[in-house]
């Protein structure tokens, strides 16, 4: 038998670039490779040369969409302090020819003052990009350039001085601000309406028995509450009505006012209803309860048609009360409205205020704005009003001037001096809280209209403070304007 043979012939392959010994039975892989990739090659060409003119192309190249357009959406006209950061940022989108928005285009922004953070932007899926502007150092209207391609917007920044703008938000009222206050007072509304008695209860007041009520009523659509005191046994329309207007800005207690005026008056206590007012978004507190007053508030302004309100609920439901003629005493913030009230009501007999400011448009008030304005703190009862409510949005452009000139107007009783009631002002040259120069504007306006005594009669008090206890001879003074204003009326 003959031994297995394998059937594969030895194949010796020369010439073609290969050295080394034969191998029996194998094809050496650099002898494949240069039979295969000719054949793929041919292969290749065959495929091509068969599809003929059906074959495959390259799609004609496409231009990418281009920035048509660009809106500025926020930012605009913004104010700032020059050399200061704008509020807000500056926000653009940019636009495709079919006036959508185009993701992905390089924006960019040039200032032609001050300088912008980031200064190159690629918008996001919303064809949106933004910048911070820092304004430069000189005042007055400012620009931005922003582009995308060949499409281009501008932005405009107004770079203000501090006093600069101070000298117009306080330059002097025109007669026309004047009469544009008087004809907004007229329209106001404090008729007594939808009166309620939360709480009555007999009160000892210094020795004289009398009948305390704590009642609420609708003001401007608002719940307000007061308080209202009635010495018992007198007659109808027998007393005349005092009424007490507080200071600070955080309520007012009834028990404290009460014994105020207890002190003060003495053996005249019986001889007055007392009406005693809570302002707006304050509380009014007696014994351990509390009665809040709907907001917002409005220092000075509406503080006095809240008072108005309560003292025409006084005359409506309290048979004691004279109904032709009452007095006003105020101290600091109620200083001010006591003034307030009497300018805009007739039946105010007389005003007797202590410390209260008169004047919003002089310097004192102006350094104020000054600090507001630059973002210092000026913790003064009412101030905060003023700052959130218009000294700031004027300052950022979100309050017109005029609207924040004649907030500052009508808080200002000097401007009004003419329509005053007998007047009597107490105040310390010390005075911390209210300067002392609140009490000198309405000395120089009472004086420019030829109003003296008894009809307006002023105490400059030197180092005292904002205490009526740091000026002693304050109250008999009080006391003898009142008696004298009570004997003018045929008390």
């Amino acid at each position: 038998m003959r031994p297995f043979e394998n059937p594969s012939r030895v194949v010796s392959v020369s010439g073609l670039g290969t050295s080394g010994p034969e191998t029996p039975g194998f094809v050496s892989a650099g002898f494949r490779r240069r039979i295969i990739a000719p054949v793929a090659l041919l292969l290749s060409l065959a495929v091509l040369l068969s599809c003929g003119e059906d074959g495959p192309t390259s799609p004609d190249p496409v231009d990418p969409p281009r920035a048509a357009r660009i809106n500025v959406v926020s930012g605009d006209g913004q104010r700032a302090l020059a050399g200061s950061s704008l509020r807000e940022p500056v926000v653009v989108q940019v636009l495709d020819e079919e006036a959508q928005p185009l993701p992905g285009a390089l924006v960019l922004f040039f200032p032609n003052h001050g300088v912008t953070e980031p200064t190159t932007v690629g918008t996001g899926p919303d064809g949106m990009a933004a910048t911070h502007w820092t304004l430069g150092s000189t005042t007055g209207v400012q620009t931005l350039t922003v582009t995308a391609s060949s499409a281009t917007a501008n932005v405009s920044g107004h770079a203000i001085s501090v006093e600069d703008s101070l000298d117009v938000l306080f330059a002097p009222a025109e007669e026309d601000e004047l009469s544009a206050v008087r004809a907004d007072w007229a329209t106001r509304d404090y008729s007594a309406a939808g009166g309620t008695v939360e709480l009555e209860e007999a009160y000892n007041m210094g020795g004289h028995p009398t009948s305390l009520r704590v009642v609420s009523q609708q003001v401007d659509g608002l719940r307000h509450f007061g308080a209202i005191v009635v010495p018992d046994g007198a007659g109808s329309e027998e007393l005349p009505i005092i009424v007490y207007a507080h200071g600070g800005d955080g309520g007012v207690s009834v028990e404290s006012t009460l014994f105020i005026l207890t002190v003060a008056l003495g053996e005249m206590t019986g001889d007055f209803v007392y009406v005693i007012p809570s302002f707006r978004d304050e509380p009014l507190r007696y014994d351990d309860r509390s009665w809040l007053s709907d907001g917002p508030a409005s220092p000075w302004d509406r503080d006095v048609d809240d008072a108005l309100a309560l003292v025409n609920l006084t005359m409506e439901t309290i048979p004691e009360a004279q109904t032709d003629r009452y007095i006003v005493a105020g101290a600091s913030r109620g200083g001010g409205v006591a003034m307030l009230m009497g300018i805009r009501d007739e039946r105010i007999a007389g005003v007797i205020t202590f410390f209260g400011p008169t004047d919003f448009q002089n310097e004192w008030a102006r350094d104020i704005a000054s600090l507001l304005v630059r973002g210092v703190t000026v913790d003064l009862p009412g101030v905060e009003h003023l700052r959130a409510t218009y000294l700031v949005p004027w300052w950022t452009g979100d309050v017109t001037l005029q609207d924040a000139r004649l907030a500052l107007i009508r808080r200002s009783a000097v401007l009004f001096a003419e329509d005053l009631p007998p007047l009597q002002v107490h105040h310390g040259d010390m005075d911390g809280v209210v300067s002392v120069t609140q009490a000198e504007s309405m000395i120089r306006a009472m004086t420019e209209i030829g109003r003296g005594p008894p009809e307006f009669e002023a105490y400059i008090y030197p180092g005292a403070t904002h205490e009526i206890t740091s000026m002693p001879s304050a109250i008999p003074r009080a006391v003898a304007f009142l008696r004298n204003l009570l004997g003018t009326n045929g008390e």
